[in-house]
């Protein structure tokens, strides 16, 4: 999100607006994602924006929690929901429910403690490749090279384009743009492009996995607490609704069975890698939902929780938490539903 964009969402949080659109676009409630946590921000490294909003402090996380119980929500665990949609009414708590993305090391070294301190749930939603050590994770590796060099050479589709990277304002540029193309790419092209990258700058694939990921131990142990929620997240964080649907039950079905193997007990939880409206349509919603692997299945499409949703459990809209916050201020304009109410053109987020 552009420091313009988030100026004008602070600015619209001071106006009466939150509250003349919480009673419609409120909702009972709202879940939370992030991805990673970190001990603090560094002022002086600069960063791609993309990445570093997914990156929220610790004392930023703390205050997120502290914020909702002063408000008096209810934060709960993703297991509790399908209950407390059954059981909605207009006077109950409204809820918050927090999760995590892709299974990243400081989820459990950084994140855990402070749940456990304020013994408040948690949701982990994680993607087999990270403890399995066989995740690409292009985003840092796209990152680094755009932030080392000043021109990089890609080839996609046949077509070699190359980015002159002399400035920030350039880098910055070629890594959305990249990021875009790289999501819109089957696995096995992408694998292609990330390899072919990685070599011709003799970059380490393997070492951000094991810098970054949880291992099968640590997964183990967090599910343990019965504050944590494990979730599955697919195999290898492909693109949904560029699968067949054969490929696409191998890697959502097949998440769920090997986690649930290596922790001694049932996932019922699922998050959509990617889960845009780009991303993840119809199809990929009944596919799943037919399955009936999965209690509920979270997106990022942006939304609050409502009445509606105990029809559609598999297609649950979430709001982002972004690295790049200051205060409560923006995500008060988030769960109020001022901003997911313009960005949807005034219509809830219930089904897709």
């Amino acid at each position: 999100m552009s420091d313009t964009k988030q100026n004008i969402i602070k600015t619209i949080s001071k106006t009466p607006l939150p509250a003349m659109f919480k009673p419609f676009y409120g909702g009972l409630g709202s879940i939370l994602f992030m991805h990673k946590v970190v001990a603090s921000k560094d002022p002086n490294k600069i960063r791609i924006p993309l990445n570093d909003a997914n990156e929220v402090s610790i004392s930023y996380l703390e205050e997120l929690i502290l914020y909702f119980k002063k408000k008096g929500y209810d934060i709960i665990s993703l297991e509790d929901l399908p209950k407390r949609l059954n059981h909605a009414s207009k006077d109950a708590k409204k809820f918050v429910i927090f999760t995590f993305d892709d299974g990243y090391k400081d989820n459990l070294t950084l994140a855990y403690p402070i749940f456990k301190k304020h013994q408040v749930p948690m949701t982990v939603y994680i993607t087999n490749c990270f403890p399995n050590h066989s995740a690409k994770l292009w985003w840092y590796l796209l990152e680094d090279l755009v932030m080392e060099q000043e021109e990089i050479s890609v080839e996609i589709a046949n077509r070699k384009q190359t980015y002159s990277l002399s400035s920030f304002s350039q880098k910055e540029a070629a890594f959305h743009e990249l990021r875009e193309l790289f999501i819109g790419l089957s696995p096995e092209k992408q694998n292609k492009v990330i390899d072919a990258l990685a070599q011709a700058y003799g970059k380490d694939l393997q070492q951000y996995v094991k810098t970054e990921s949880l291992s099968w131990t640590e997964i183990k142990e967090l599910s343990k607490d019965p504050l944590v929620t494990l979730g599955a997240h697919t195999l290898n964080h492909v693109t949904l609704n560029t699968l067949s649907k054969e490929d696409f039950y191998h890697e959502t079905l097949e998440s769920k069975k090997e986690i649930s193997e290596k922790i001694g007990k049932e996932v019922r939880h699922f998050a959509y890698p990617f889960g845009t409206s780009k991303e993840v349509n119809k199809r990929e919603v009944e596919w799943l939902g037919k399955s009936e692997a999965f209690t509920t299945a979270t997106t990022t499409r942006i939304g609050n929780i409502f009445p509606k949703h105990k029809n559609h459990l598999w297609a649950l809209p979430r709001i982002q938490v972004l690295g790049t916050w200051e205060g409560t201020q923006i995500l008060e304009a988030y769960i109020s539903g001022v901003v997911p109410a313009l960005k949807n053109k005034f219509k809830k987020v219930v089904t897709l």
